[in-house]
């Protein structure tokens, strides 16, 4: 089996060759300038998405996973992808409704909220040409691409969660365990499996994901308090990653003291690890912690440059919290639109284009 080093040099020459040959180590980041913090979707990272309730976690982490759909399709033979989404809080459905806005948007510039899709106001059903379009072959494509990369389950125990991702490991890759000599009842020595050493996907460039929205839903087990079920299913995402080379996400709220009248006269309003609800370990455990501020939640009118009057509730801070691998503190401000569940990033304050997205947050007011 070679040694640990040995292993270990053959990843590091394997992976310099993988991108010299045309492949790729990392899906890129859909924020171009922000690469330096958070360089995009990664084989074996533990990451956590916060904010405060209604900071669009969810449309953020669907976000990056629709964008990382769309690369692979586009650029086909570099990488997979394969998402294990646990659907404690949204049905599939929804899922699937949020793709299709977010595809009608980025496909033919057609805005459309999952809200109209589904033709919830008596009055203005969705218009037939839009299910048409769907249906199309063009969408069709996206679409059961779509089915294909995401499973979806709504299991809501820790065990439960690790049993499914263990048996997909299993089923898509081999394990290699430690031999050991042990003394039959003869005396003599045989050799036989000890305990794991190592894992081989079979496909080495498949992102493997696994999504747990949110942890604040998670069924405890065996009269285990919250945090002691949040805690359980942190290290099991730590063992996947270790283990099996997956990437889990866990979705994460900020807990609603950090909302309070005495936070923002303190100014702690940002996301942070300490401010996780039910419990701050899982920080502890992840590779990366990524934050999501909306301003406007908050009735503040300028932040860092930017005039939130006019952008509302369309600007979101993502902020790299905490970070195994780099510098924390990075922050970037993106316009948010959840009625096609896209994210732009947004130029600098100084910068003359900024009026633009100004103007267009205007329009979408009116």
């Amino acid at each position: 089996m070679g040694s640990l080093f040995d292993r270990t040099q053959q990843s590091l020459i394997k992976r310099k060759q993988n991108v010299e040959q045309g492949n790729i180590n990392s899906i890129p980041s859909p924020f171009s300038r922000f690469r330096n913090d958070f360089v995009g979707l990664e084989q074996g990272r533990y990451d956590i998405v916060t904010s405060f309730t209604k900071g669009s976690k969810t449309q953020f982490t669907l976000f990056l996973l629709f964008e990382a759909l769309m690369y692979i399709l586009e650029n086909p033979n570099t990488a997979n992808l394969k998402v294990l989404y646990f659907t404690l809080e949204e049905t599939d459905e929804r899922i699937l409704q949020r793709f299709e806005s977010y595809l009608l948007y980025k496909l033919d510039r057609i805005r459309i909220s999952p809200k109209n899709l589904r033709s919830t106001y008596n009055d203005n059903p969705v218009p037939q040409e839009i299910l048409d379009k769907l249906a199309s072959e063009r969408y069709q494509y996206y679409i059961k691409a779509f089915e294909e990369h995401f499973s979806f389950y709504s299991v809501a125990n820790p065990t439960g969660i690790k049993i499914i991702c263990d048996n997909y490991a299993k089923e898509n890759g081999t394990i290699y365990y430690k031999q050991l000599q042990i003394k039959n009842e003869f005396g003599q020595l045989e050799t036989k499996d000890g305990i794991f050493d190592h894992y081989i996907q079979n496909n080495p460039h498949e992102f493997r994901y696994v999504v747990l929205d949110h942890c604040g839903l998670l069924k405890p087990e065996k009269g285990a308090s919250t945090k002691e079920t949040i805690d359980q299913v942190s290290k099991y995402f730590v063992d996947l990653r270790n283990k099996y080379n997956f990437s889990p996400i866990l979705i994460q709220q900020q807990s609603t003291t950090n909302e309070s009248n005495d936070s923002m006269k303190l100014k702690n309003i940002r996301p942070s690890g300490r401010g996780l609800s039910d419990s701050s370990y899982t920080q502890r455990d992840c590779n990366l912690l990524l934050g999501l501020f909306s301003p406007f939640k908050f009735s503040i009118e300028e932040y860092m440059g930017y005039n939130i009057k006019i952008l509302k509730d369309h600007v979101r801070f993502l902020e790299v919290c905490n970070s195994r691998d780099g510098e924390v503190g990075g922050i970037v401000a993106l316009f948010f639109d959840g009625c096609c569940n896209m994210f732009w990033e947004l130029p600098l304050p100084n910068d003359p284009k900024i009026n633009q997205w100004y103007e267009y947050a205007k329009t979408l007011k009116n």
